[in-house]
């Protein structure tokens, strides 16, 4: 059990009223003693709490630098993150760009194919065989029969014969009653107004029809033979699936070859 200084000072006190001088002398060095002994535990605690003080400074100042690299860490994360997204949204729009390009590359590849598929098509009749052929180059993609070999001649037509080479000028699925017409004699433009009333154009024409610069007319089966008949043209005799196939594999400006041209000719309409 441990004394406080004024128990100790009471106790020397009464010993000192009683007891000797040497009982006293005793009894002070007994109270230096504990006052020393307490100074020295006082002091060690104080050691120790300072050891620990200095301890909980350095845990501190390590959390603090960990706090430090973490913040620093967080920051550059951050940053990353935001670069990250500005690069993904970059790239999105780069992705987009390319598709959309992608796309009229395609458009103008197909156009390029649709534009050279038009120039390289033509019709090739072959009278002999009664045959009619859509050609691409030299190749033969479809083969149709037609009626007439050579094409005949209907009603009161300015040329001689069929020609050997001409092209489509206009395609109509069903003919139109009869356009106006302008041209000119001896310099003076002569103008006939378009038909009015029943068409004999329409009833000789008939479904499928498509007109070239010279007088052959490529048609379905006409509404009225007799008409058919006056109606001035070159004919093939088509059947109305046949028609209705040349009409859709045709284009304004496909070239119609006879069999037997000169090659001069023939050469014009390959390139």
């Amino acid at each position: 059990m441990k004394l406080s200084r004024e128990s100790l000072n009471r106790l020397a006190g009464r010993l000192s009223q009683k007891a000797r001088p040497a009982l006293v002398v005793a009894a002070g060095a007994l109270v230096l003693a504990g006052l020393q002994a307490a100074r020295l535990t006082a002091r060690r605690h104080a050691l120790e709490a300072r050891a620990e003080i200095r301890r909980l400074d350095e845990r501190l100042q390590d959390a603090r630098e960990a706090l430090d690299e973490n913040q620093s860490a967080a920051e550059t994360r951050a940053r990353e993150l935001s670069r990250f997204k500005t690069q993904v949204a970059r790239l999105t729009v780069s992705r987009r760009a390319l598709f959309e390009g992608g796309l009229e590359i395609e458009e103008e590849k197909r156009l390029l194919e649709k534009q050279w598929e038009i120039m390289t098509t033509y019709l090739l009749v072959d009278a002999e065989n009664r045959k009619i052929h859509v050609m691409r180059g030299e190749q033969s993609l479809e083969t149709y029969p037609i009626a007439y070999a050579p094409p005949q001649r209907f009603g009161q037509t300015k040329a001689e014969g069929p020609p050997q080479l001409t092209e489509i000028v206009s395609k109509e699925r069903y003919a139109h009653p009869e356009r106006g017409k302008a041209e000119e004699v001896d310099g003076q433009l002569h103008w006939t107004p378009p038909q009015v009333g029943t068409s004999k154009r329409a009833s000789a024409l008939g479904e499928y029809v498509m007109f070239t610069k010279s007088e052959l007319i490529l048609h379905g089966p006409p509404r009225k033979a007799a008409e058919h008949k006056a109606f001035a043209h070159f004919c093939l005799g088509l059947s109305l699936p046949v028609a209705r196939r040349l009409y859709d594999e045709s284009y304004i400006g496909t070239k119609i070859l006879v069999k037997g041209a000169p090659k001069e000719e023939r050469r014009q309409v390959r390139r």
